[in-house]
């Protein structure tokens, strides 16, 4: 709700945007008698951007060794990308201000040391222009007396258009809304497919067995169980005969004895016969 928010109140106004380009040149920095800093960074911050410079070692003076600087043989360049905002009928844009930081590193361990906020629109031009700067930081840690960082700052015009187009809107803003503002519909929709294929996959494998068991008697089950119901079994098992019990009854009928002894004589005069003729 914030960038909808932010995008109802820039309605009707214009937007430029610029090009900043820092140029460090000098960092003056003075602790207490107690401690000393290692290495130090400059960085250029506003909301959730940094923009970083390379560590560097802080070397005391002479006169006083709690009073040191760190000093950029070439100048190190930082740049980044604003959009500044107007009314239509407005000769000056509205304010937006980033923050110059000095830290401190040891170890791993990151230290704020001090701090200076620096309003854009001030030097905001549609024509390329160059300011020679010097900050004075406040101090945020009692370790810090004073700080101090000299920097040059350039502008570069790069577009002019309407507050609400997409291209026109802020890093910085879109940068700090926050991930619950606006949410993707196709997770919703992916979720409540994959959800609906589970429910009918589970409904399959648990209907049948649930409809035997509330619907067939417990008679049924049983006869269902015996092996004398069995679908794969031959005609006879299923009237309750097996193939054993069918040849062991026709062996001891009587029938059966005599139609058997007239085919061993049958067999046995043809073989007679074929000697004969042999």
């Amino acid at each position: 709700m914030t960038s909808v928010w932010k995008r109802l109140q820039r309605v009707g106004k214009k937007a430029s945007k610029f090009q900043f380009i820092a140029s460090y040149q000098e960092l003056v920095l003075e602790c207490t008698k107690k401690w000393q800093p290692d290495k130090l960074r400059v960085v250029w911050t506003r909301r959730n951007r940094r923009m970083c410079s390379k560590l560097h070692s802080w070397q005391p003076g002479i006169k006083n060794p709690y009073r040191g600087m760190v000093v950029w043989p070439v100048p190190e360049n930082i740049d980044i990308s604003v959009t500044l905002f107007k009314d239509a009928n407005a000769d000056e844009f509205e304010d937006k201000e980033w923050t110059f930081v000095i830290e401190g590193e040891n170890k791993g361990h990151r230290k704020v040391l001090a701090s200076a906020d620096i309003n854009l629109k001030r030097f905001a031009s549609p024509t390329l222009t160059q300011t020679d700067l010097t900050l004075k930081l406040k101090p945020l840690s009692v370790k810090v007396v004073e700080a101090t960082l000299k920097l040059s700052l350039s502008c570069v015009f790069i577009r002019e258009g309407k507050a609400t187009d997409e291209d026109m809107q802020s890093l910085a803003s879109l940068m700090s809304v926050k991930p619950t503002d606006i949410g993707n519909l196709d997770d919703f929709n992916e979720s409540d497919e994959e959800e609906d294929k589970k429910s009918v996959t589970a409904t399959g494998l648990t209907f049948p067995l649930a409809q035997v068991d509330e619907e067939t008697p417990s008679a049924v089950k049983e006869a269902a169980a015996s092996p004398l119901h069995q679908p794969k079994d031959s005609p006879n098992q299923r009237d309750g005969f097996t193939q054993q019990d069918v040849h062991s009854a026709t062996q001891s009928s009587p029938g059966f004895k005599g139609d058997h002894r007239r085919k061993q004589s049958r067999t046995s005069a043809d073989q007679l016969t074929r000697r004969g003729c042999c």
